[in-house]
């Protein structure tokens, strides 16, 4: 029994040794095969024609111009308090 045991040893460790063990590990990744592709687009419309718009500048914008003025008076315990309001609209 002495002796089997150093012997298992000796023939595991004789067996491993002559085992084919890598001693570096490469690994290669392919790239996916990009398919043929085919991009259509449509084409650009063409704007419309434009327009010519002239604006005299020598004739002046008619303006109207309207002004409201209104007065409030109230009587309060301290006296009287007038309140004056104007508003003026321009409309062209």
């Amino acid at each position: 029994m002495k002796i089997l045991i150093p012997a298992a040893i000796l023939l595991t460790a004789a067996g491993l040794a002559a085992c084919d063990r890598p001693t570096s590990t490469t690994t290669v990744v392919k790239e996916p095969a990009t398919p043929n592709t085919t991009v259509v687009t449509a084409p650009t419309p063409t704007p419309p024609p434009t327009s010519t718009v002239v604006i005299d500048a020598t004739k002046p914008a008619e303006t109207k111009s309207s002004t409201t003025t209104s007065t409030t008076t109230v009587d309060t315990p301290a006296g009287t308090a007038t309140k004056e309001s104007t508003t003026t609209t321009t409309t062209k």
